[in-house]
């Protein structure tokens, strides 16, 4: 944690320094940067702490390996809207996916909390196509389910990763 703290406090202030904001301004783009760091290390916590005790190296070996082989994979929560529309979205395209429920799966709280360390996201869904990380819904990743529905290119992901059928 120090470690990261200390690494997040030189590339803020090299960053800060570099774009021209001077001193003066640097405890301040310091001040934000820590505490946007810890939010994101508490939710991260938070889940490692749901999930209770794990074998973290297993979980995530698990996590890397269905990321790695899986065309496209959606880790979800059985009563989340959003996952319900992602899902739908993804079922609409004609696209193969597998899902992980999160509160189904026996690993499920422990799978989120080994994920949240590769996408730095604790929410759901988190969804992975051709082994890259695309968001969830709406967001994150590279822009989330939805937008990347509306531009066409998850269409084009989802057929470069074998998950989509040429039919459609």
């Amino acid at each position: 944690m120090k470690t990261c703290l200390l690494v997040l406090v030189l590339v803020t202030t090299t960053c800060a320094l570099s774009v021209g904001r001077g001193p003066a301004n640097l405890a301040r783009t310091r001040q934000k940067a820590v505490r946007m760091n810890f939010f994101a290390d508490l939710q991260k916590g938070f889940a490692k702490l749901t999930a209770g005790d794990y074998d973290e190296e297993a979980i995530m070996a698990r996590v890397q390996r269905e990321i790695e082989r899986k065309p496209c994979i959606m880790y979800s929560l059985s009563t989340c809207p959003f996952c319900a529309k992602a899902k739908s979205a993804l079922d609409g395209m004609g696209a193969m996916y597998s899902v992980v429920e999160f509160d189904m799966d026996p690993d499920g709280w422990a799978v989120k909390a080994e994920l949240s360390t590769i996408t730095g996201q604790t929410s759901a869904p988190q969804v992975f196509v051709g082994g890259e990380f695309v968001g969830g819904c709406n967001d994150g990743g590279k822009g989330g389910v939805l937008p990347l529905q509306a531009t066409g290119e998850l269409a084009q992901m989802l057929s470069k990763a074998g998950a989509l059928s040429s039919r459609v």
